[in-house]
């Protein structure tokens, strides 16, 4: 959900502020746990707020890996190290969504197998957070389908 950069920014007054470089995509990004994600090919997030409704349509779900640390053929401190992905088991989709407010919004989920079959349909309520201060930040929010439920993600 983010993309980590070098430190600037500046603060009121001419004091220099350290602020992340961090790009923080506005909108839901939406885990599903294994096995469910394994059997769901698709999912739908529609979020709710002051009595509208926006449906981010089909979002293909994608693998989720972790960074797998290789070893090092000299060791440290000279020696090059690397790593390798290895799938987890869960899967993620990202519902870009421009205008979502830092106050509750309701989530709803909808996963569907290859055939379109529904397997989930839950919702929850959220409250969508951004970076402030100094170092503002879009609003965004996570969730994640875990067997029967939907809960608020990180």
């Amino acid at each position: 959900m983010a993309a980590l950069g070098g430190l600037a920014g500046c603060a009121p007054g001419g004091g220099e502020v350290a602020c992340p470089a961090i790009l923080v995509r506005e909108g839901v990004a939406l885990r599903v746990k294994a096995p469910l994600a394994g059997r769901a090919e698709s999912a739908t997030v529609t979020v709710c707020w002051d009595g509208r409704c926006r449906n981010s349509g089909d979002l293909e779900l994608m693998p989720s890996t972790v960074a797998v640390p290789q070893d090092c053929p000299s060791g440290p401190p000279d020696g090059s190290c690397g790593a390798s992905a290895s799938p987890t088991g869960d899967a993620g989709a990202f519902f870009d969504l421009k205008g979502l407010p830092s106050e509750p919004v309701e989530v709803a989920v909808v996963l569907r197998d290859g055939d379109g079959g529904k397997l989930f349909d839950r919702k929850v309520t959220v409250t969508p957070k951004g970076l402030g201060g100094e170092c503002p930040q879009p609003p965004h929010t996570a969730v994640v389908a875990d067997g029967a439920r939907l809960a608020p993600g990180t």
